[in-house]
């Protein structure tokens, strides 16, 4: 999402964006696998959890056919299920999504002016989507980034969602946001930047309830340039550890590792994989436990001197090693390769988002069944200062 940070002292610069890939290749190593299968088990109202992935590319084929399987029980924690039979379906091996228009659009409260809303986090709880995204703030001087928070029953209500702004909160801007339930804690977690920060809460409703930020990641990489700093931190947890990832705009993705019992202590990192340009892994990496399975999956967005597209990989690990899903700009997981629009084109960029999930906890849970993907889109006539670009948060719906 936000790659680049202005000189010390100054408002930070969005640099997903202010750094821009070269061409090349997009697999960063070569090889092909394939497996065939029909979907997994299922549980009794809810989904399971476990599982985890790492590092590797080529080509991977899957197929099979959705199971439906389990009677009664209330809902798995973490699960997609709401009490009777569940569904559990195979991830596709290539995807095709259809957007209509877009269903956020900046917002801003009286005396302010935003620009854009981008990098949205997004969690079902309580009846009620609740959505965290950065924003451009152009009401003062040059502008900054800042962050908005929205609250909406479905789709149809989220363009009349009142967008409450954060920067006069005890976290100050959170920006490129994520959030979640940590059920050892019993708190919710939102995760951010500039720099790795974290604020808790016993009450998502409660805007006024998060805690003031605490540093997020021990020996975090430093420097305020697009290539240097860390930025787009993502949690994942399986039954033992928590996992931190995050980009840095110099073609590498990163990972950090900690026990749940010492979660969020995170300290130091390594990488997870390289590609032979830039650009070809660039920011907004987010990972998923799929239901019913013991896959993970990975994004990551990509910027190959085009318009913005996700690329995808599987694992069985959060350690790795993955395997190349969708990764290629004519195969995305999402991109102008695969997308369609209702109602008239209105980006070309499909940029930072996130899945909807199956769940709210630290387990990243997602269903593969009727996926739908909340991203960031622009108008591409438009161009100037990134900041100032008008960015919209659209609606992905996979198409069979």
């Amino acid at each position: 999402m936000l790659a680049a940070l202005a000189a010390c002292g100054s408002d930070p610069v969005d640099g997903d964006e202010s750094s821009a890939g070269t061409g090349g290749s997009a697999n960063s190593t070569t090889g092909a696998s394939g497996t065939t299968g029909a979907s997994s088990t299922t549980g009794v109202g809810g989904a399971g959890t476990g599982g985890s992935p790492g590092t590797s590319v080529g080509s991977t084929t899957s197929t099979g056919d959705a199971t439906t399987v389990g009677s009664g029980g209330a809902p798995g924690t973490g699960g997609a299920g709401a009490g009777g039979s569940e569904t559990f379906c195979d991830l596709p091996t290539t995807f095709k999504w259809k957007s209509g228009q877009p269903v956020i659009s900046p917002k801003a409260p009286a005396g302010r002016t935003f620009a854009s809303v981008k990098d949205p986090t997004i969690v079902f709880f309580e009846d009620k989507y609740h959505v965290f995204a950065t924003v451009f703030d152009t009401t003062s001087g040059n502008g900054g980034w800042q962050s908005v928070y929205l609250n909406f029953t479905d789709f149809p209500q989220a363009p009349a969602a009142e967008q409450h702004y954060m920067a006069g909160w005890p976290t100050g801007s959170t920006v490129a946001p994520q959030v979640f339930y940590f059920r050892p804690h019993n708190k919710w977690y939102l995760i951010y930047q500039w720099n790795g920060r974290y604020s808790t809460n016993d009450d998502i409703n409660n805007m006024n309830g998060w805690s003031r930020p605490q540093s997020l990641l021990r020996g975090e990489p430093g420097g305020m340039g697009s290539t240097l700093g860390a930025l787009d931190f993502w949690n994942i947890c399986d039954d033992d550890y928590c996992y931190l990832f995050f980009s840095r705009d110099d073609g590498k993705l990163y990972r950090s590792k900690v026990s749940i019992e010492d979660f969020p202590k995170f300290d130091g990192y390594e990488v997870v994989m390289t590609a032979p340009t830039n650009g070809l892994l660039f920011e907004a990496s987010n990972v998923y436990k799929v239901d019913g399975s013991n896959k993970y999956l990975l994004l990551v967005e990509a910027f190959d001197n085009s318009p913005r597209f996700f690329r995808s990989w599987t694992s069985e690990s959060l350690d790795g090693p993955w395997a190349p899903l969708a990764d290629t700009k004519n195969n995305p997981f999402a991109g102008p390769a695969n997308v369609t629009y209702e109602g008239g084109d209105w980006s070309d960029d499909i940029s930072h988002g996130e899945l909807i999930r199956s769940g709210h906890d630290e387990k990243m849970t997602i269903s593969a069944c009727n996926m739908r993907f909340l991203y960031q889109g622009r108008d591409p006539s438009v161009g100037g200062e990134y900041g100032r670009l008008p960015y919209r948060l659209g609606l992905l719906t996979l198409q069979e």
